[in-house]
């Protein structure tokens, strides 16, 4: 999961919703689906978090070039 790219998890976050709305999955399945879609949810938001970080570290060092 960590190797996809953001976009594609984002598809198969939205897949599973897609899946879960249909009424037309059973308990269990609905469970995992469920699951999955909270790890990939999990792993975006840290994606997100890393991403942030590396670009106020990249606007920082821009700051401190130009001064």
């Amino acid at each position: 999961m960590e190797s996809q790219t953001y976009g594609k998890m984002l598809e198969n976050v939205e897949d599973i919703v897609k899946g879960l709305s249909s009424g037309n999955i059973d308990l269990d399945q609905m469970v995992s689906e469920v699951e999955r879609g909270y790890e990939l949810i999990k792993v975006m938001r840290e994606r997100l978090q890393s991403t942030r970080m590396k670009l106020e570290d990249l606007r920082k060092d821009l700051d401190l070039k130009q001064d």
